[in-house]
């Protein structure tokens, strides 16, 4: 059966619209974009607490302000994220980490100058952490809009970052990587430092094991 030359061309043309839209219809994160999204939500999650934690049981006003902070950034970040997990159809974890909530519990059962201390320290931790997982989706990633919610965290994290660091002298944590050894320890927070410090070891003999079968 013929076609009358106006419906043939309203089929092309519906044809080609369907054929530009499956492209797109079909997208979809991929499993290094949904792995940031769920980590960088928990992440949020957890800086929330931890500002809130600060609010509440910070002794100086530094750690009380830094706190505040997290609170209102993390906040702001976390609804970009939401709205674009709801968007690209990613579902996200409800709460932070074991792990994360477990070293805010050891920083929550200091206070005084031991709460100050061990707040810096596990903030400078998590903050150098989250950078690292924003600079491998950046890297790795393949769907912009995700590229793109690590990019705009990525200065925010860094700036937070970079306020615990200058804070850190006044409460005596050491700065250098791994973070968390016996200064950390005088201060109260040895379970959070031996943890750090463990890492630290893991990838230094991750790295040996490397260089060994490298040689040979």
């Amino acid at each position: 059966m013929n076609l009358s030359p106006r419906l043939a061309l309203t089929a092309l043309v519906t044809g080609i619209a369907l054929l530009a839209a499956a492209p797109a219809a079909q997208a979809a994160p991929s499993a290094q974009d949904q792995a940031w999204m769920a980590s960088a939500h928990q992440g949020n999650l957890a800086e929330i607490a931890a500002g809130q934690a600060a609010v509440a049981q910070a002794s100086t006003d530094t750690v009380r302000q830094l706190g505040q902070m997290l609170i209102t950034d993390h906040t702001t970040l976390d609804a970009s994220l939401t709205a674009a997990a709801t968007q690209l159809g990613v579902t996200l974890p409800t709460t932070p980490t074991p792990q994360q909530q477990a070293d805010l519990s050891a920083v929550t059962a200091t206070s005084g100058a031991a709460f100050d201390s061990a707040w810096i320290a596990l903030q400078i931790a998590a903050h150098r952490a989250t950078l690292a997982a924003g600079e491998t989706e950046l890297a790795s990633g393949s769907e912009q809009q995700v590229k793109d919610l690590a990019a705009a965290a990525a200065p925010v994290v860094q700036h937070h970052l970079d306020e615990a660091l200058a804070a850190a002298p006044q409460f005596g944590v050491p700065t250098s990587v791994p973070a968390g050894s016996g200064g950390q320890a005088a201060t109260g927070t040895s379970s959070l430092g031996v943890a750090l410090v463990g890492a630290g070891l893991l990838l230094v003999v991750v790295a040996g094991t490397r260089v060994v079968r490298r040689r040979a």
